[in-house]
């Protein structure tokens, strides 16, 4: 071969070799960049449609919101709500899910959310012309018929409830009972609810509830936690309260036994989930007993957002946006255990507040789990090893005294945790002090003489997000 020739040759090899091993570098780096954050927990398919619509294109890029499931007639299904439509898959076999329906909504939102309730789905949307969808799924896999499609009592609801053994929908932030709720019956026909109530509450507008035995268990945004008796539901009684806590209250679920309320607070950032004590509550005493919270991204940032919780026997699943999907064993309901993560949202390095893992439904008989991300689509979940090591998360413990405080107030660290700050809200939210805790300091000593009397909650935040919640009455 010419010398010439050769030079050619040679020079064109190292250049496909230079191709080759850039295309490996930049493969092993976006590997690792994009990487699945996990823990006992696998994921078995993901489905994303990047042409549907967005809502929000300049912003958020919200593409999905809530997610729920159906099992009926020996097949399992997922819905899933797009910007624009409601989306529902066969996902019986889940490594290989089938878009079996999809049906088109009024417009492009931000929000949809689902229940069920015997073979039927309920959904709505805080769109303003979308009122109620109902799904009836009995002649699935054959057919899933939209059979209403009505804003007859509603245009907008932010968030639905269902009772299933009353057979009552219960809807929440409606643009009809925006300070209350909205209660429908659907015992009677499954697919032509009839109006029971709109009342106003003592506690405002709702964002979400959770519903056992008439027993409404409301989420009231900056306003606090509200428990109402609906037996009657022209007119509910406030049977307790727990003022607010500095927190948007956004959801709640009840542990099995019904004596604890987990309760997540969407607003301010790196707020955790609140464990309640229900177990007093018919001497209307509610108490914030344990808080918990694992931010996913390290070191030692505070900034995640838990969203949903629900509750699958002794397993709290929490859909805690940016950071995935993370399940707790709540054996011992006052010291969750991290058990089991997926992180559906792996493009994030840092805290961007509202992106990533909206929902999840964990009750199918076949135990996949389904989870909704906002820009991700939806996400079909398994967790494959339920045994952990992990220590629970540890709360602080504190004491206060005195307790009716006149000029000052001591807060005793009773263990040996680290203490990373200390603040006082009034019975309104309103946050009236903001103490570092130093490091070494076993106790703190503040002034609160020149507060005015009343009802204060004192928060310790530990450095491991965790924070202990007592109440003070300064006198």
């Amino acid at each position: 071969m010419p010398a010439d020739a050769t030079s050619i040759f040679l020079h064109a090899l190292n250049l496909i070799m230079l191709k080759i091993y850039l295309s490996l570098l930049f493969s092993l780096v976006a590997s690792i960049i994009f990487s699945q954050d996990s823990l006992n927990m696998i994921r078995l398919a993901r489905w994303d449609d990047d042409s549907l619509p967005i809502a929000d294109p300049n912003n958020l890029r919200v593409q999905y919101s809530g997610c729920w499931g159906l099992a009926v007639n020996d097949h399992e299904y997922a819905v899933l709500g797009g910007a624009r439509h409601v989306l529902i898959f066969d996902i019986t076999s889940p490594n290989d899910p089938k878009l079996v329906g999809k049906f088109e909504g009024k417009s492009n939102t931000v929000w949809r959310e689902f229940k069920s309730y015997k073979n039927r789905v309920y959904g709505v949307s805080d769109a303003t012309t979308e009122g109620l969808m109902i799904f009836d799924f009995s002649n699935a896999p054959d057919t899933i018929v939209r059979t209403y499609y009505q804003n007859e009592f509603f245009n907008s609801a932010h968030t639905i409830t269902l009772d299933t053994t009353s057979g009552r929908i219960y809807l929440n932030g409606t643009n009809v009972a925006n300070q209350g709720l909205l209660v429908l019956d659907i015992k009677q026909n499954p697919d032509e609810p009839s109006l029971l109530a709109s009342v106003p509450l003592v506690g405002g507008y709702i964002h979400d509830s959770y519903v056992r035995n008439d027993t409404v268990y409301a989420s009231s945004g900056f306003n606090g936690y509200y428990v109402y008796d609906f037996t009657d539901p022209e007119n509910p009684a406030t049977i307790a309260s727990l003022a607010s806590t500095g927190g948007y209250h956004h959801n709640s679920w009840l542990s099995t036994d019904g004596q604890y309320a987990y309760c997540t607070e969407e607003i301010p950032s790196g707020r955790p989930v609140l464990i309640v004590d229900l177990k007093d509550l018919a001497n209307a005493n509610l108490e914030v007993n344990h808080s918990f919270l694992d931010p996913l991204i390290p070191p030692g940032t505070n900034s995640a957002i838990p969203h949903n919780v629900y509750i699958r026997d002794s397993l709290l699943f929490n859909s805690q946006y940016e950071d995935g999907l993370l399940v707790y064993n709540i054996s011992d309901p006052t010291a969750p255990v991290l058990i089991a993560y997926y992180d559906t949202h792996p493009e994030n390095t840092q805290y961007n507040t509202y992106y990533g893992c909206w929902g999840n439904y964990p009750w199918l008989p076949s135990g996949t789990i389904i989870a909704g991300d906002m820009q991700n689509g939806m996400q079909l979940l398994k967790i494959n090893n339920i045994t952990s090591t992990i220590a629970p998360i540890r709360v602080p413990v504190i004491q206060i005294f005195p307790n009716p405080a006149s000029n000052f107030l001591t807060i005793c660290r009773a263990d040996n945790q680290a203490i990373k700050t200390l603040r006082m809200l009034n019975s309104t939210g309103q946050v009236v002090l903001v103490q570092p805790w130093p490091t070494s300091a076993a106790e703190l000593r503040i002034p609160v003489g020149h507060l005015p009397k009343g009802l204060y909650l004192t928060e310790v935040r530990a450095n491991n997000g965790a924070m202990a919640v007592k109440k003070v009455l300064i006198k």
